[in-house]
């Protein structure tokens, strides 16, 4: 992991946060790697034309298929 990332563990239920690998729920928080400031993974997507394709960051989406069993 680079220097300066952000890390967090959340729980797919409730979505709390904990900077250290927790159980919630009755099941373990699943790790996120929010980046670094600046990085794109903190940016929405995007169309080619610069049209907003939706308001979470890439590294949110990334973890959207974690999400899907619980609810």
């Amino acid at each position: 992991m680079a220097e300066g990332h952000q890390v967090f563990y959340m729980c797919a239920v409730c979505f709390r946060a904990s900077i250290k690998a927790e159980v919630c729920h009755d099941q373990p928080m699943f790790y996120c790697d929010a980046g670094c400031w600046g990085d794109e993974c903190r940016k929405p997507l995007t169309a080619a034309s610069g049209r907003l394709l939706t308001h979470a960051p890439r590294w949110w989406l990334k973890h959207r298929s974690e999400l899907t069993h619980i609810h």
